[in-house]
């Protein structure tokens, strides 16, 4: 069901992103006179077809792309009389405007995204410090158990992912201010002084890299659910049991529990659980399933329990747009200096994800809702825009990179130089695909 659910919502994206992006490009020619002959979404065999004007539209059966064919004199003899129509013919700056158009309409879409998130709401958890690492970057900042984030560099953070996000945006300098509210209700302005490249390896997250760990609601280790034929159903656990000691420790609390999963994958694990009023003894050994230890139970989830850290973020239609203008900016200023810092080998090329990730990605967030799914659209639309900008050759930007030229030496790119430049524009586009897959292959693995 999983991989279903992945593999339509990746169509899905994609069919968006490209739709988008040849849509960018088709509004502008149409609208600067030059004739197009094909809009296309897909390639490969041709599902349905019709004309409208004179144009001809086609979805085809690989929803992996699209293009829209101009008359160009380039690509077939072009009428004498149509000869002003053709994209070839027209003067630079026209020619910039086209091919520019589709990364645009990535960004613009990204924006109306965002928009449609700030105005619905987006639900989250107040950011509360919960644990302090000794010697880390939050313990000499002077953060504390119980310290509320308030903001980060003047930008607000009510939630724990607008902070996450918040700390990434201001990475730009090597000191951040922080305010906060301690639990006393005392304001305080800390200031985090950082060490290392957090870009450098983001999978570690903001929590890892700063040295804390944000407060939650406690849970109490009481079972919901148990599967079938799992470590705990084979243990003789049962839904309702709550779980008093394991190895002769009280667990206080549902994450105590998950921990001594963690710390003991393969090892019998003695329990003392308590189950209609009466304490019995029971042994565990957690299974390992792909390296991960598991008992294959749920937590007892209590009505309400998020209600007091709950969040909920939503903005009026003009300031929504504002703010969506805003994070597309940062965050697009985020991904140059991720670009840059790779280019520069200072980020590893393990940060790329090819289309298994993509689609893995599309399908988790399409199954927790709306609001994600959008967000990841909105993320993977400005990834696109910026990606199409690059200038390498069989790109958009490499197109533009052209276009720079003529403009600096009076005349168009010969046909020769842009032959060759195509050939190195193909083997650096096949080699990043070769390791953004393989990325994906070794993340499949673990």
């Amino acid at each position: 069901m999983a991989f279903f659910t992945a593999l339509i919502s990746f169509i899905v994206t994609i069919g968006i992103l490209v739709t988008v992006h040849e849509f960018g490009h088709f509004w502008v020619a149409k609208k600067l006179g030059i004739k197009v002959l094909r809009f296309s979404i897909g390639f490969g065999k041709v599902l349905k077809s019709w004309k409208r004007g004179e144009t001809e539209y086609t979805l085809c059966a690989l929803p992996f792309g699209g293009f829209v064919k101009m008359l160009d004199e380039n690509e077939g003899e072009v009428d004498a009389k149509e000869k002003h129509r053709a994209f070839n013919t027209q003067n630079v700056y026209k020619r910039i405007a086209v091919v520019i158009a589709g990364p645009a309409a990535n960004f613009i879409l990204a924006i109306i995204l965002y928009a449609i998130i700030f105005i619905i709401g987006t639900h989250g958890i107040k950011p509360v410090v919960g644990l302090v690492k000794i010697n880390s970057i939050a313990e000499h900042s002077g953060l504390q158990v119980g310290d509320q984030l308030l903001s980060i560099n003047s930008q607000n953070t009510p939630t724990i992912g607008e902070f996450s996000m918040g700390f990434i945006q201001a990475l730009e300098g090597e000191i951040l201010q922080l305010k906060v509210i301690s639990k006393t209700s005392d304001l305080k302005t800390l200031t985090l002084d950082l060490k290392g490249d957090f870009l450098a390896n983001p999978e570690q997250g903001v929590e890892h890299y700063l040295g804390f760990e944000f407060a939650m609601p406690v849970l109490e280790p009481i079972i919901n659910q148990v599967m079938n034929a799992s470590a705990a159903d084979l243990a003789g656990i049962q839904s309702n049991d709550k779980i008093l000691q394991a190895n002769g420790k009280a667990i206080d609390s549902w994450r105590d529990f998950v921990e001594v999963i963690k710390r003991n994958p393969q090892q019998p694990i003695q329990l003392q659980v308590e189950r209609n009023h009466r304490i019995i003894e029971l042994t565990l050994t957690p299974k390992n399933e792909n390296g991960t230890p598991k008992a294959g139970v749920s937590v007892m989830v209590p009505d309400g329990y998020l209600d007091e850290w709950r969040v909920l973020v939503k903005k009026g239609v003009l300031d929504a747009f504002l703010s969506a203008n805003v994070k597309v900016y940062q965050l697009t200023l985020l991904n140059l200096k991720i670009i840059k810092k790779m280019i520069l080998g200072e980020v590893s090329l393990k940060q790329l994800s090819g289309p298994v990730s993509i689609a893995d990605y599309a399908g988790k967030t399409a199954q927790l809702g709306l609001i994600s799914f959008l967000s990841f659209l909105a993320l993977i639309s400005i990834g696109l825009g910026l990606l199409n900008l690059l200038p390498i050759p069989l790109l958009d930007g490499g197109h533009l990179f052209f276009y720079l030229i003529e403009i600096l030496k009076g005349s168009p790119v010969s046909q020769a130089f842009q032959q060759v430049s195509i050939k190195l524009g193909l083997f650096v586009i096949l080699s990043l695909t070769f390791v953004a897959l393989y990325n994906d292959f070794l993340r499949l693995l673990s």
